[in-house]
């Protein structure tokens, strides 16, 4: 089966729309004025338009909407939205041959990559300082990097990275060229870069600048020895040993990157040598006001929110990390305006979101060493202003905040019979390095592992293509399982005993029935919930 043909398939189709249908932004229109309802309102014609257009290669892309993000200091990020069936062609192209490039990608890109995140970089940040030594950090700053992306370099790349079929290169290339609606109403041609805001460009920009960890790793790791060696360690070794090659080393986050060096003079090196790669090969230039290079023994770096440093702690060098002044800026004027909400709106609904917002807050910056002195210092400002709000406070606390917190003993306000949670009450969490099963099992069979890629592949379309007809909606409890919530697929009739994942033989459950569901002995479980009655009796009555 061609890619197009991939693609253009029902099931993709249907996937993409569920995808985009489950993402917040499916609700902000572009140009045409339209959003997810208008899909799924006419789905069934949205399918076969879609299928037809791409299979007979007479898709045109639709104008992008162009917004101006503020971004501090007066400056301003600009961001694309393409139209809502743009997204969803889009989406379908993605589905396909994201999993067919990211094998490509460089190990220590982490950006926009399935299973990867932020907080693997920042764990291989901390790894380069405290056990490889990298001490000097060469910062580069890629001055408009997504408005700049030369459009014949990023073909030439897809190609060369694996996509090959004309159709598939023909759609992107229409994509590329797609015209923008400025907010003037003035439309403009699009010669170069791709819109940040477009659900195929974080995977265009991871292959433009693969490229260039490819480069990197090739100046040292990668370099090619007569002798094979059993790891990288032991062969990074020899090289220290039979050459006097300077060392470096790569970690990026989409078009935010990090070069690490040994000396001063190996990071100034690289820093130029840098700056004419990403100007002669991928016709990329740097900002000199932002690019620099830094010793971590005397000065601190930024990177995805995290001011990073080193002290000496019994004689050993170690990193240490805080949340970067920008981000605490950010923060405290996030949990102010929405105190602000709850003095106007002091019910149920603003208290859960003010918890959301302070939960995402944690969850994101606890891989900060001293989150708790960042966070806690916050926390005492923003204590005043909910003191001067809602009075002293108590020790009376719900469920949900007691669940999260645990032990800690703060004083606390109740919204509307809800806890607000404490935004100070935080600590530092071991940030985990990323790992795959294919790394980690290195010796298993290729073609074996190909296959069970394959495999999980179809049984994540076979979940959302079922979560999309059964309206994301748990089939006992009828309640709606948001985007963010883990579900449970369960099988009618097991998959041992003859079962199939056709649709029908397949329910949409909220997560917590799939211990009770899988149980040998199910009454363990709920043996007097409503919930488990009702769920055996829907059960037998489908079989």
């Amino acid at each position: 089966m061609s890619l197009i043909e991939k693609i253009s398939s029902n099931e993709n189709i249907y996937l993409a729309i569920e995808t985009i249908k489950l993402n917040p932004g499916s609700k902000t229109p572009g140009v045409d004025g339209k959003t997810i309802e208008n899909i799924i309102a006419n789905i069934n014609k949205v399918v076969l338009k879609i299928k037809k257009e791409l299979s007979d290669g007479k898709y045109h892309a639709g104008e992008i909407r162009r917004v101006n993000i503020p971004k501090g200091k007066g400056e301003t990020r600009p961001l694309g939205i393409p139209n809502i069936y743009d997204r969803i062609v889009q989406q379908c192209i993605k589905q396909v041959i994201e999993p067919i490039i990211d094998k490509k990608f460089h190990p220590n890109s982490f950006g926009f990559r399935p299973g990867r995140s932020a907080e693997h970089a920042i764990a291989q940040n901390n790894n380069l300082i405290n056990i490889a030594k990298f001490y000097f950090v060469v910062d580069i700053d890629i001055k408009g990097f997504f408005d700049n992306i030369n459009h014949s370099k990023l073909i030439k790349q897809l190609r060369a990275i694996g996509i090959k079929e004309n159709k598939v290169i023909s759609i992107i290339k229409n994509m590329l060229k797609a015209k923008t609606k400025l907010p003037t109403g003035e439309i403009i041609e699009n010669n170069k870069g791709v819109p940040q805001g477009g659900v195929l460009s974080p995977l265009l920009a991871n292959i433009v600048l693969n490229e260039l960890d490819w480069w990197i790793h090739r100046q040292w790791t990668g370099i090619k020895l007569k002798n094979k060696y059993s790891n990288i360690a032991n062969k990074e070794k020899s090289l220290r040993i039979r050459t006097h090659l300077d060392e470096i080393k790569i970690v990026r986050y989409a078009d935010d990157f990090k070069l690490y060096c040994k000396s001063i003079g190996s990071a100034q090196k690289f820093f130029k040598l840098t700056k004419l790669f990403l100007k002669e090969r991928l016709k990329l230039e740097i900002s000199e006001k932002k690019s620099k290079i830094v010793n971590l023994k005397k000065q601190s770096s930024e990177f995805l929110g995290i001011r990073i440093t080193t002290i000496k702690n019994s004689g050993k060098r170690t990193v240490r990390t805080f949340i970067s002044s920008k981000a605490k800026m950010s923060i405290k004027k996030t949990i102010a305006k929405e105190i602000t909400q709850l003095k106007k709106n002091c019910n149920k609904y603003q208290a859960q979101k003010y918890n959301t917002i302070v939960a995402g807050i944690q969850n994101y910056y606890c891989k900060a060493t001293m989150v708790s002195k960042d966070l806690g210092k916050i926390g005492y400002i923003m204590g005043r202003k909910l003191i001067k709000l809602f009075g002293k406070g108590s020790y009376t606390k719900d469920k949900s905040y007691c669940r999260r917190y645990k032990n800690y003993n703060f004083k606390v306000w109740n919204v509307a019979e809800v806890t607000l949670y404490t935004i100070g009450a935080c600590k530092y969490k071991i940030v985990k390095s990323y790992s795959s099963k294919k790394e980690i099992f290195d010796k298993i069979d290729e073609e074996l592992n190909e296959t069970s890629d394959l495999k999980v592949i179809e049984w994540e379309k076979i979940k959302a293509k079922l979560r999309f007809l059964r309206n994301s909606t748990c089939e006992i409890t009828r309640e709606y399982i948001s985007g963010q919530d883990r579900f449970y697929v369960h099988h009618i009739i097991p998959k041992e005993k003859g079962g199939t994942d056709e649709m029908e033989n397949l329910i949409l459950l909220k997560y917590e029935f799939k211990k009770l569901l899988n149980s040998e002995n199910p009454n363990e479980y709920f043996p007097e919930n409503e919930m488990y009655q009702k769920l055996l009796k829907a059960l037998s009555k489908q079989m």
